[in-house]
């Protein structure tokens, strides 16, 4: 018996000294940012940004990719014309994200 009060007192006198300090011990259970979504967030960047780097760098040397200038992509987004096909890729990109 001696030895069980001898614990919940020692308990009690720890708990009361970090109560003086305002520490603030966190729980063990607590939520964590799921760590996949986060993940799949800087794939994502990473991938649109070695897009922009090739779009920068295809502009500044005049190259062309599958015969195509940077002018003429920018002239085929201002136009919409692949708003359907672009519509479906993020509905698609919906779709993966969520599961």
């Amino acid at each position: 018996m001696l030895g069980n009060e001898y614990a919940q007192a020692r308990k009690q006198y720890v708990e009361e000294v970090r109560r003086s300090f305002n520490h603030v011990q966190p729980d063990e259970y607590e939520e964590e940012p799921t760590v996949g979504a986060v993940s799949f967030f800087k794939v994502r960047l990473l991938i649109a940004v070695c897009i922009f780097a090739a779009f920068v760098l295809c502009d500044r040397t005049g190259s062309r990719f599958y015969n195509y200038t940077t002018d003429e992509v920018v002239e085929l987004l201002q136009q919409e014309k692949f708003q359907t096909q672009l519509d479906s890729i993020r509905e698609a990109w919906r779709s993966i994200a969520e599961d």
